[in-house]
């Protein structure tokens, strides 16, 4: 089994397959409803405006695929990578700017739009847990898909 360092300190042991994506991103305190978590469309990944409204943050890694949600762990982007093999993710940007790396086999559907999605998104990706709801990509779908069947061919 492998292992991280959440920012909690305690070890997590878990199969590094699990890890869908991977991304620097300042440390997730805004405060949100269970409501609003459940209607959210893009719930993994903080939205522009959220991050804004957090005040300025250093970036930490952050893990997907290991919780439901975002992990903050204390190792780097490239040490998670290498951990969970870093030739099965492909590299994208989200909506903030920020790098975020998506394990191409975790990827469920790859789409120009969505209904209620970020204005201005290049496509949208069904990722992880919950494939329906999507995350905003500054990458048009071409781009996406171009670089999905590059690791799956």
């Amino acid at each position: 089994m492998s292992q991280l360092t959440p920012f909690t300190g305690t070890p997590v042991f878990f199969d590094a397959r699990r890890i869908t994506a991977v991304t620097s991103l300042p440390p997730n305190e805004f405060p949100v409803s269970a409501e609003v978590a459940r209607l959210s469309l893009q719930i993994f990944f903080p939205l522009p405006a959220q991050i804004e409204a957090n005040g300025p943050k250093k970036p930490v890694t952050q893990v997907l695929g290991i919780f439901a949600n975002l992990m903050p762990v204390k190792e780097s982007t490239d040490d998670v990578l290498k951990l969970a093999g870093r030739d099965q993710f492909a590299q994208f940007t989200l909506m903030t700017g920020q790098t975020v790396w998506m394990r191409a086999s975790a990827i469920a559907w790859v789409s120009h739009d969505y209904e209620g999605g970020t204005p201005n998104a290049g496509s949208f990706v069904g990722l992880g847990f919950v494939p329906g709801r999507p995350t905003a990509l500054k990458e048009d779908v071409d781009t996406v898909r171009k670089a999905i069947e590059k690791i799956m061919p």
